[in-house]
Formats: C-alpha cells, structure tokens, sequence
C-alpha cells in the first residue's frame, strides 16, 4: 500500500511539473488551453496533498487571507452582480489561488528546471519578436492588423507585451547566477524589444521595474547604476523619436491633443480631458460607478455591464463603454467597492511587506517587482480577473508565499 502511495505521488509530481513547464506555452496559445491547464495543475496538487495526508502547505495566514477574498467574490457575485457569468467567474477564481500555491510546491523540488525551461521560451519569443518586427509576421506568419504593435505567437489578441511583462525578470532570474555584463547586456535585449512591442503601458511598467532593479538589486555602484538608468532613458528616447510610429504612440496619443489645446489658448475642461484619451474615460466612468456603489461596487465583472447605462455617459458614450476599466484601482473600487479593494490591497500590501527585505532570491526580487509596477495608478492595465492576466499575476505571486512551512530545495 504505501509503495503504491509512494507511486501515485510520484506520477501526480511528474504530471504537474510537465504541466508547470507548459503553462507559459499554454498562455501564448489560447485561454481556453491556458485554462485547461490551470484548472489541471489546481486540481492534480490538491489531488498529492490529499495522497500525502498533509495539507499544511495550506495552513498559514496568508491562505486564509486569500480565502476570505475568495468568499467576498463569491458573495459580492450573487448578492450585488446578479448574473450568472459574475458568479462563474467567482466560483472559478479559486483555481487561481491554488495555481500560486502549487507553483509554490513544485518550484521547491524543480526550480532550477522550470525557470531554465521557462527562460527558453521567453527567448524564442524575444526572437520572434525580431522576426515580425523586421520582416511584418512572425516565425508562423501571424501579424498585427494594429499599425506600431506586435502580434507575435498570441495573433489576434495583441497580448504579446502582457506576457513580456509578466515574464522578463522571471527570465533573467535564470542569469542571476552569470557574470554582471551577461546580465546587463541580456536586460539591455530585453528592454529594447519591450519597447518595439508597441504597448505603451506594458513598457512603462517594465521601466519602472528595471529602474527599481538597478537601484534597489543591483549589486554595483551607485555611478554605475546612474550611469545605467540614464543609458536606458536615453535609449528608450532615441527609438522613440527614431521611429514615427513609436513617435506617434508615445507623444502624439497623450500629449498632442493638450499641446494643440494650449497653443489655441483653450481651457481643458473635464469634457475635454476625458475625451483626449480613451482611458481616461474609462476611468471616469469607474469612478461614476464606484461613487453610486461605494461600499460593495456595481459586482464583480459588471462594469461591462454599468458603463453602457445612460447615466454614466454624459459626455461620450465612446469613451464611457468597455469590458473593465483598464486599471487594476478602479476595476476593484467600481466593481467591488471599497470594501474589495482593501481586502485585495491589504493582501497584495501584506505579502509585499513579508517580502522586501529579502536581498537573495532572485525570483522574489522579480515578484515584488512585478506587483509594484502592476499597482501603479494611472497605467492602463488589462483585467484583473481575466484568465490570461489573473495567471501571470499568480504565477509571480507564488514566488513571494512565505516559506514558513515547506524547505526549499535548491
């Protein structure tokens, strides 16, 4: 009995490390594959701690937190949304919880395999990205029908800067052990080919991440790190300027239309600076939302639902209407209240202060990295309760899961 005990354990750790390896893959292909996989390595490690009678991986303050978050989804779901994609999305949000835990798990027993595997295939993508950029489609003929952006292996959907997002620092976690020059040159790539994606906010907020790097992780001195930060800028201004289509993206998009208003002596009124930029009336109508629904929001996933009311367009149904609001504050302040959105940022504040003075792991560097940048105001940011962004922010919040009950195995 305990042989075959010992057996199963075994195949469910073998799958759900394949599985692991597979997961940026499977997010490149297609959310309904993404899921799939998600839902599987959930499911496969409750599976081997139930096999191992031990569920105390799962016993700690930080799992309870997330639980109670869980549970005010699921309610907020059925008693404030009221419709049934609401209260899928909550009962399913659970999978993602699980999915930061079990990475967790397996990085203990396959880090270093995991992380050179996922390094790979950042490194292909980082080349197909050159390949589209120089000859207009990808290593399997994609290409963007968005002038300035990159499609990549995601087609259609233009997620390619999301995932380079999510995962730089996780690939350069790979060279944290090679010399400072490799590391620097590698990052330099990197940061270039963030840029020429064409994704405004994803860029800026790898910026901001490789600015806080160099400053806070970095271990060279200070000159150098000066000397880094402004070869950056000055690099990210000479492609910028270099390039009319990045001209056009980075200037004219949100500073043209308040420049043109200024030379006309025009004073930029709300109306005006709303219609200027898209965003910005998304976040207005947010805004609308969460000062009618303050304590418990209009429910989870119903912004695309509210934005399209009469009421909350008064100025420009165009700019009012979307899926979410393209910003992680004001998709959790309209959508759950304030009570949702400090039970979120409690947590994301929690698990940051557990965190940030460890100087060692690179992947919690990452990690904390990753979720500041993710909480800047402002930046436009795809929805938080997604598949394909829910699964990138998971699997860098499982780098930064105290590690109070599992040794690490290095």
């Amino acid at each position: 009995m305990n042989q075959l005990l010992s057996e199963k354990f075994n195949l469910t750790k073998k799958i759900n490390y394949f599985l692991i390896l597979f997961l940026p893959i499977s997010l490149l292909i297609g959310s309904a594959i993404s899921n799939i996989v998600v839902l599987l390595i959930s499911i496969i490690f409750l599976i081997e701690l139930y096999q191992r009678k031990n569920f105390s991986l799962l016993n700690n303050f930080n799992f309870f937190f997330l639980i109670i978050i869980y549970l005010y989804l699921i309610l907020n779901a059925i008693f404030i949304a009221q419709n049934q994609d609401s209260i899928v999305r909550a009962v399913g949000f659970l999978r993602f919880i699980i999915l930061s835990y079990a990475i967790f798990y397996y990085l203990s027993f396959f880090k270093k395999k995991i992380i050179k595997f996922w390094f790979v295939i950042f490194f292909i993508v980082s080349v197909d990205i050159v390949i589209e950029y120089f000859l207009g489609k990808n290593s399997l003929g994609f290409s963007s029908d968005y002038p300035g952006r990159i499609a990549s292996f995601t087609g259609d959907e233009l997620k390619i800067g999301h995932f380079y997002f999510g995962f730089i620092l996780i690939a350069l976690a790979f060279l944290s052990n090679k010399k400072k020059k490799i590391q620097i040159i590698t990052a330099i790539l990197f940061f270039i080919l963030a840029l020429i994606i064409g994704e405004r906010s994803n860029f800026l907020k790898i910026f901001i991440m490789y600015s806080l790097f160099f400053l806070f992780y970095f271990e060279i001195s200070y000159l150098k790190k000066f000397l880094i930060f402004i070869f950056l800028s000055s690099l990210t201004f000479l492609i910028i300027l270099k390039s009319p289509v990045l001209s056009s993206k980075f200037y004219n998009h949100i500073f043209e239309n308040y420049y043109e208003m200024f030379k006309k002596g025009e004073t930029i009124d709300k109306d005006k600076f709303i219609q200027s930029n898209q965003h910005f009336g998304h976040y207005y109508t947010a805004l609308d939302i969460f000062n009618e629904n303050r304590i418990f929001g209009s429910g989870l996933k119903t912004f695309r639902i509210e934005s399209f009311k009469d009421k909350y367009n008064s100025i420009d149904k165009f700019y009012g209407q979307s899926t979410h609001p393209h910003q992680i504050h004001f998709e959790f302040l309209s959508e759950l209240g304030i009570v949702g959105y400090l039970l979120i940022i409690s947590n994301l504040i929690y698990i940051l202060r557990i965190n940030i003075i460890h100087k060692k792991d690179f992947l919690i560097k990452a990690a904390i990295l990753f979720l500041v940048a993710s909480l800047v105001p402002i930046l436009p940011s795809g929805s938080f309760f997604t598949s394909y962004g829910a699964a990138i922010f998971w699997i860098n919040y499982s780098f930064l899961i105290k590690r109070n009950r599992l040794e690490t195995v290095k």
